[in-house]
Protein backbone atom coordinates (compact mmCIF):
# COMPACT_ATOMS: atom_id res chain seq x y z
CA UNK A 1 0.00 0.00 0.00
CA UNK A 2 1.28 3.79 -0.53
CA UNK A 3 0.85 4.31 2.99
CA UNK A 4 3.44 2.25 3.74
CA UNK A 5 5.93 3.46 1.25
CA UNK A 6 6.75 6.82 2.50
CA UNK A 7 9.92 6.99 4.10
CA UNK A 8 9.09 8.02 7.67
CA UNK A 9 11.97 10.15 9.90
CA UNK A 10 12.15 10.75 12.95
CA UNK A 11 10.55 14.29 13.56
CA UNK A 12 7.54 12.78 12.25
CA UNK A 13 7.51 10.14 15.26
CA UNK A 14 8.58 12.61 17.58
CA UNK A 15 5.71 15.26 16.44
CA UNK A 16 3.57 12.65 16.62
CA UNK A 17 4.06 12.30 19.71
CA UNK A 18 4.61 15.70 21.22
CA UNK A 19 8.21 15.20 22.27
CA UNK A 20 11.91 15.90 21.22
CA UNK A 21 13.76 14.14 18.31
CA UNK A 22 16.44 13.43 20.54
CA UNK A 23 14.35 11.53 22.82
CA UNK A 24 13.14 9.59 20.10
CA UNK A 25 16.74 9.19 18.66
CA UNK A 26 17.55 8.13 22.20
CA UNK A 27 15.01 5.41 22.72
CA UNK A 28 15.26 3.75 18.91
CA UNK A 29 19.26 3.91 19.42
CA UNK A 30 18.51 1.89 22.46
CA UNK A 31 20.71 4.35 24.60
CA UNK A 32 20.04 5.75 28.15
CA UNK A 33 17.77 8.33 29.55
CA UNK A 34 14.77 7.61 28.08
CA UNK A 35 12.40 5.95 30.53
CA UNK A 36 10.95 2.13 29.73
CA UNK A 37 7.49 3.44 29.40
CA UNK A 38 8.59 6.20 26.97
CA UNK A 39 11.06 3.87 24.92
CA UNK A 40 8.31 1.37 24.15
CA UNK A 41 5.55 4.20 23.09
CA UNK A 42 8.13 5.52 20.85
CA UNK A 43 9.33 2.03 19.40
CA UNK A 44 5.82 0.66 19.16
CA UNK A 45 4.70 4.46 17.51
CA UNK A 46 7.56 3.74 15.42
CA UNK A 47 6.50 0.49 13.83
CA UNK A 48 3.23 1.40 13.72
CA UNK A 49 3.98 4.09 11.18
CA UNK A 50 6.63 1.80 9.12
CA UNK A 51 9.83 3.46 10.38
CA UNK A 52 12.64 0.56 10.22
CA UNK A 53 14.61 0.40 13.25
CA UNK A 54 18.19 -0.68 12.92
CA UNK A 55 19.16 -3.83 14.58
CA UNK A 56 15.93 -5.47 14.33
CA UNK A 57 15.73 -8.86 13.53
CA UNK A 58 16.59 -10.36 10.34
CA UNK A 59 13.42 -10.22 7.82
CA UNK A 60 12.70 -6.20 8.81
CA UNK A 61 15.24 -4.28 6.02
CA UNK A 62 13.94 -3.70 2.80
CA UNK A 63 15.70 -6.36 1.08
CA UNK A 64 14.54 -9.09 3.25
CA UNK A 65 10.98 -7.33 2.59
CA UNK A 66 11.22 -8.49 -1.15
CA UNK A 67 12.74 -11.54 -0.36
CA UNK A 68 9.50 -12.15 1.24
CA UNK A 69 7.33 -11.31 -1.09
CA UNK A 70 8.73 -13.64 -3.85
CA UNK A 71 8.29 -16.39 -1.72
CA UNK A 72 4.98 -15.33 -1.13
CA UNK A 73 4.35 -14.12 -4.64
CA UNK A 74 5.58 -18.30 -5.41
CA UNK A 75 3.35 -19.71 -2.47
CA UNK A 76 0.26 -18.52 -3.96
CA UNK A 77 1.13 -19.66 -7.82
CA UNK A 78 1.41 -23.42 -5.96
CA UNK A 79 -2.13 -23.04 -4.70
CA UNK A 80 -5.17 -21.20 -6.21
CA UNK A 81 -4.85 -18.03 -3.74
CA UNK A 82 -3.23 -16.88 -0.57
CA UNK A 83 -5.22 -17.03 2.74
CA UNK A 84 -6.64 -12.98 2.53
CA UNK A 85 -8.48 -10.42 4.98
CA UNK A 86 -11.02 -8.73 3.61
CA UNK A 87 -11.10 -5.14 4.58
CA UNK A 88 -14.37 -3.18 4.08
CA UNK A 89 -14.55 0.86 4.60
CA UNK A 90 -16.50 2.71 2.81
CA UNK A 91 -15.47 4.41 0.39
CA UNK A 92 -15.99 8.13 1.29
CA UNK A 93 -13.32 7.40 4.37
CA UNK A 94 -10.81 6.58 1.76
CA UNK A 95 -10.68 10.00 0.07
CA UNK A 96 -7.41 12.20 1.77
CA UNK A 97 -8.63 11.09 5.25
CA UNK A 98 -5.60 11.00 7.16
CA UNK A 99 -7.25 9.19 9.98
CA UNK A 100 -8.10 6.21 7.90
CA UNK A 101 -5.09 6.23 6.00
CA UNK A 102 -3.26 5.72 9.14
CA UNK A 103 -5.44 2.74 9.96
CA UNK A 104 -5.54 0.75 6.84
CA UNK A 105 -1.77 1.43 7.13
CA UNK A 106 -1.89 -0.91 10.46
CA UNK A 107 -4.28 -3.26 8.70
CA UNK A 108 -1.53 -4.14 6.23
CA UNK A 109 1.18 -3.52 8.81
CA UNK A 110 0.07 -6.25 11.11
CA UNK A 111 -1.63 -8.86 8.11
CA UNK A 112 2.05 -8.56 6.69
CA UNK A 113 3.28 -9.75 9.98
CA UNK A 114 1.06 -12.45 10.26
CA UNK A 115 1.37 -13.80 7.27
CA UNK A 116 -1.76 -12.52 5.40
CA UNK A 117 -2.88 -10.88 2.59
CA UNK A 118 -5.17 -8.00 2.81
CA UNK A 119 -7.96 -6.72 0.13
CA UNK A 120 -9.49 -3.59 0.40
CA UNK A 121 -13.62 -3.27 -0.55
CA UNK A 122 -14.59 0.40 -1.34
CA UNK A 123 -18.25 0.64 -0.56
CA UNK A 124 -20.13 3.41 -2.75
CA UNK A 125 -22.26 5.46 -0.48
CA UNK A 126 -26.49 3.44 -0.85
CA UNK A 127 -24.40 -0.12 -1.63
CA UNK A 128 -24.37 -0.69 2.15
CA UNK A 129 -27.47 -2.62 3.44
CA UNK A 130 -25.96 -6.16 2.11
CA UNK A 131 -22.47 -6.71 1.59
CA UNK A 132 -21.23 -9.90 -0.17
CA UNK A 133 -17.83 -11.60 -0.99
CA UNK A 134 -17.10 -10.53 -4.20
CA UNK A 135 -17.41 -13.42 -6.76
CA UNK A 136 -13.91 -13.24 -8.27
CA UNK A 137 -12.59 -14.42 -4.61
CA UNK A 138 -12.80 -17.89 -3.17
CA UNK A 139 -14.68 -17.64 -0.07
CA UNK A 140 -12.90 -20.52 1.27
CA UNK A 141 -9.56 -18.73 1.71
CA UNK A 142 -10.91 -15.77 3.52
CA UNK A 143 -9.74 -15.22 6.88
CA UNK A 144 -12.00 -12.93 8.00
CA UNK A 145 -13.72 -9.60 7.23
CA UNK A 146 -12.93 -6.15 9.23
CA UNK A 147 -15.44 -3.80 8.35
CA UNK A 148 -13.91 -0.29 9.17
CA UNK A 149 -15.88 2.46 10.31
CA UNK A 150 -20.24 3.02 10.76
CA UNK A 151 -21.92 0.49 8.70
CA UNK A 152 -25.79 -0.21 9.02
CA UNK A 153 -26.80 -3.03 10.87
CA UNK A 154 -27.74 -4.84 7.84
CA UNK A 155 -24.31 -4.75 6.84
CA UNK A 156 -22.99 -6.43 9.96
CA UNK A 157 -25.33 -8.85 9.99
CA UNK A 158 -24.46 -9.65 6.45
CA UNK A 159 -21.37 -10.19 7.53
CA UNK A 160 -21.98 -11.95 10.69
CA UNK A 161 -24.11 -14.94 8.31
CA UNK A 162 -21.44 -15.29 5.75
CA UNK A 163 -19.80 -17.90 9.37
CA UNK A 164 -16.53 -16.53 8.53
CA UNK A 165 -14.96 -14.36 11.55
CA UNK A 166 -15.91 -10.35 11.55
CA UNK A 167 -14.16 -7.51 13.92
CA UNK A 168 -15.68 -4.14 13.40
CA UNK A 169 -13.02 -1.00 13.72
CA UNK A 170 -14.15 2.14 15.69
CA UNK A 171 -17.85 1.01 15.33
CA UNK A 172 -20.06 -0.89 17.59
CA UNK A 173 -23.45 -2.73 16.68
CA UNK A 174 -25.25 -3.68 19.86
CA UNK A 175 -27.83 -6.39 18.00
CA UNK A 176 -25.04 -8.36 16.46
CA UNK A 177 -22.87 -10.68 18.72
CA UNK A 178 -19.25 -9.44 17.05
CA UNK A 179 -16.11 -8.17 18.21
CA UNK A 180 -15.16 -4.77 18.02
CA UNK A 181 -11.63 -2.21 18.78
CA UNK A 182 -12.63 1.09 19.92
CA UNK A 183 -10.90 4.24 20.24
CA UNK A 184 -12.81 5.42 24.09
CA UNK A 185 -14.03 8.86 22.69
CA UNK A 186 -15.97 8.96 25.49
CA UNK A 187 -13.15 9.46 27.48
CA UNK A 188 -11.36 11.42 25.13
CA UNK A 189 -14.49 13.77 25.19
CA UNK A 190 -13.33 14.10 28.89
CA UNK A 191 -10.25 14.68 28.81
CA UNK A 192 -10.07 17.40 26.43
CA UNK A 193 -12.92 19.30 28.69
CA UNK A 194 -11.06 18.61 31.29
CA UNK A 195 -7.95 20.20 30.26
CA UNK A 196 -9.74 23.71 29.26
CA UNK A 197 -11.58 23.39 32.95
CA UNK A 198 -8.33 22.68 34.48
CA UNK A 199 -6.73 26.07 33.08
CA UNK A 200 -9.75 27.76 34.97
CA UNK A 201 -11.76 28.39 31.45
CA UNK A 202 -16.04 28.39 32.21
CA UNK A 203 -17.18 29.71 29.09
CA UNK A 204 -16.90 26.35 26.49
CA UNK A 205 -17.94 25.81 23.27
CA UNK A 206 -17.84 22.32 21.16
CA UNK A 207 -18.01 21.95 17.65
CA UNK A 208 -18.80 19.39 15.42
CA UNK A 209 -21.55 17.28 13.52
CA UNK A 210 -23.83 15.04 15.13
CA UNK A 211 -24.81 13.24 11.66
CA UNK A 212 -21.67 12.69 10.42
CA UNK A 213 -19.97 10.09 12.57
CA UNK A 214 -20.87 8.57 16.24
CA UNK A 215 -17.50 9.02 17.42
CA UNK A 216 -18.35 13.50 17.15
CA UNK A 217 -21.07 12.68 19.02
CA UNK A 218 -19.44 10.85 21.92
CA UNK A 219 -16.64 13.58 22.04
CA UNK A 220 -19.61 16.00 23.00
CA UNK A 221 -21.25 13.31 25.10
CA UNK A 222 -17.64 13.28 27.05
CA UNK A 223 -16.92 16.89 27.78
CA UNK A 224 -20.50 17.08 29.37
CA UNK A 225 -19.64 14.47 31.54
CA UNK A 226 -16.68 16.52 32.64
CA UNK A 227 -19.20 19.66 33.11
CA UNK A 228 -21.34 17.70 35.10
CA UNK A 229 -18.35 16.36 37.10
CA UNK A 230 -17.41 19.77 38.23
CA UNK A 231 -19.91 22.11 38.20
CA UNK A 232 -21.65 23.09 41.54
CA UNK A 233 -25.25 24.66 41.53
CA UNK A 234 -23.07 28.14 42.56
CA UNK A 235 -21.26 28.01 39.46
CA UNK A 236 -21.26 29.76 36.23
CA UNK A 237 -19.94 27.09 33.69
CA UNK A 238 -21.58 27.54 30.26
CA UNK A 239 -20.87 24.76 27.54
CA UNK A 240 -22.10 25.36 24.05
CA UNK A 241 -22.65 23.25 20.68
CA UNK A 242 -22.19 24.09 17.13
CA UNK A 243 -23.51 21.43 15.11
CA UNK A 244 -21.85 22.40 11.79
CA UNK A 245 -22.46 21.26 8.06
CA UNK A 246 -18.69 19.18 8.73
CA UNK A 247 -17.58 18.14 5.19
CA UNK A 248 -19.92 20.15 3.29
CA UNK A 249 -18.52 23.60 0.63
CA UNK A 250 -20.51 25.78 3.23
CA UNK A 251 -18.21 24.58 6.45
CA UNK A 252 -16.17 27.84 6.19
CA UNK A 253 -18.76 30.63 5.84
CA UNK A 254 -21.03 28.67 8.55
CA UNK A 255 -17.64 29.32 10.90
CA UNK A 256 -17.19 32.63 9.48
CA UNK A 257 -20.85 34.09 10.45
CA UNK A 258 -20.90 32.04 13.86
CA UNK A 259 -17.52 34.21 15.12
CA UNK A 260 -18.77 37.26 13.67
CA UNK A 261 -21.86 36.97 15.81
CA UNK A 262 -19.97 36.81 19.15
CA UNK A 263 -20.45 39.56 21.58
CA UNK A 264 -17.64 40.55 23.80
CA UNK A 265 -20.44 38.75 26.40
CA UNK A 266 -20.59 35.68 24.11
CA UNK A 267 -17.54 34.86 22.96
CA UNK A 268 -15.94 31.74 24.44
CA UNK A 269 -12.66 31.41 26.10
CA UNK A 270 -12.18 27.80 25.16
CA UNK A 271 -13.41 25.61 21.77
CA UNK A 272 -13.14 22.15 21.35
CA UNK A 273 -13.44 20.90 17.97
CA UNK A 274 -14.46 17.27 17.23
CA UNK A 275 -11.70 17.04 15.12
CA UNK A 276 -8.27 18.64 14.03
CA UNK A 277 -9.51 19.25 10.79
CA UNK A 278 -12.75 21.55 12.33
CA UNK A 279 -9.83 22.92 14.82
CA UNK A 280 -7.33 23.89 11.64
CA UNK A 281 -10.85 25.45 9.50
CA UNK A 282 -11.52 27.69 12.45
CA UNK A 283 -8.02 29.04 13.90
CA UNK A 284 -6.97 30.98 10.56
CA UNK A 285 -10.90 32.21 10.68
CA UNK A 286 -10.48 33.27 14.24
CA UNK A 287 -7.03 35.21 13.16
CA UNK A 288 -8.28 37.06 10.71
CA UNK A 289 -10.84 38.31 13.53
CA UNK A 290 -7.79 39.75 15.34
CA UNK A 291 -8.13 36.69 17.82
CA UNK A 292 -5.28 35.51 19.22
CA UNK A 293 -4.93 31.57 20.58
CA UNK A 294 -3.97 30.56 23.39
CA UNK A 295 -4.22 34.29 25.16
CA UNK A 296 -7.90 34.88 24.05
CA UNK A 297 -9.27 31.94 23.33
CA UNK A 298 -7.68 28.31 23.58
CA UNK A 299 -8.42 25.11 21.35
CA UNK A 300 -7.91 21.87 21.31
CA UNK A 301 -8.95 19.19 19.53
CA UNK A 302 -8.88 15.40 18.96
CA UNK A 303 -6.99 12.56 16.25
CA UNK A 304 -3.70 14.13 16.24
CA UNK A 305 -3.40 14.02 12.53
CA UNK A 306 -0.13 15.18 11.23
CA UNK A 307 -0.86 18.80 9.97
CA UNK A 308 -2.12 19.69 13.48
CA UNK A 309 1.28 19.63 14.96
CA UNK A 310 2.68 22.18 11.53
CA UNK A 311 -0.37 24.06 12.78
CA UNK A 312 0.57 28.08 13.67
CA UNK A 313 -0.04 27.38 16.55
CA UNK A 314 0.56 24.60 17.12
CA UNK A 315 -2.61 22.11 18.01
CA UNK A 316 -3.54 20.60 21.42
CA UNK A 317 -5.07 17.06 20.26
CA UNK A 318 -6.41 14.24 21.97
CA UNK A 319 -4.10 11.19 20.27
CA UNK A 320 -6.43 8.78 19.69
CA UNK A 321 -5.34 5.30 17.82
CA UNK A 322 -4.91 4.92 14.34
CA UNK A 323 -2.48 2.37 13.08
CA UNK A 324 -2.63 0.28 16.16
CA UNK A 325 -6.34 0.19 15.87
CA UNK A 326 -5.76 -1.52 12.46
CA UNK A 327 -3.46 -3.60 14.14
CA UNK A 328 -5.08 -4.46 17.19
CA UNK A 329 -8.39 -5.51 14.59
CA UNK A 330 -6.04 -7.92 12.76
CA UNK A 331 -4.85 -9.35 15.92
CA UNK A 332 -8.40 -9.70 17.25
CA UNK A 333 -9.61 -11.49 13.88
CA UNK A 334 -6.83 -14.03 13.99
CA UNK A 335 -7.97 -14.64 18.08
CA UNK A 336 -11.47 -15.32 16.83
CA UNK A 337 -10.50 -17.68 14.20
CA UNK A 338 -8.56 -19.81 17.07
CA UNK A 339 -11.24 -19.65 19.38
CA UNK A 340 -14.45 -19.40 17.70
CA UNK A 341 -16.83 -20.15 20.73
CA UNK A 342 -15.58 -17.81 22.65
CA UNK A 343 -17.69 -14.57 24.47
CA UNK A 344 -17.59 -11.70 22.30
CA UNK A 345 -14.93 -8.79 22.83
CA UNK A 346 -15.02 -5.16 22.71
CA UNK A 347 -11.59 -4.15 22.90
CA UNK A 348 -10.89 -0.40 23.52
CA UNK A 349 -8.01 1.81 22.82
CA UNK A 350 -6.81 4.23 25.60
CA UNK A 351 -6.47 8.25 24.50
CA UNK A 352 -3.63 10.44 25.70
CA UNK A 353 -3.05 14.03 25.84
CA UNK A 354 -0.70 15.77 23.45
CA UNK A 355 -0.11 19.24 24.36
CA UNK A 356 1.00 22.03 22.54
CA UNK A 357 0.65 25.88 22.07
CA UNK A 358 -2.99 25.89 20.97
CA UNK A 359 -4.17 24.83 24.03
Amino acid sequence: MSHLSKKISMQQIADRLGMSKYTVSQALSGKSGVSVENRLRIQETARAMGYLIQGRAHGTNKESTVTDSAEMDQAASSKEVSPYILVWIQAMYQQDNPFWGKVLAGIATASSELGYEHLIVPVLKGHTDSLQIPPYLDPACCAGHLLAGTFPSPSVISLKQTGIPLVLIDHFEPLVDVDCVLNNNLDAGKMACQRLLAAGLKRLIFVGDDSFAVSFKERWWGCRLAIEDIAGPEETYSLRRWQVPYGQPQLASYLERKVAAWTPDSMPEGIICANDHLALDLIPILKGKGIDIPSQIKIVAFDNIEAAAYAQPPLSTIELAKESLGIRAVETLLYRRNHPGRQSEKIILSSRFIARDSG
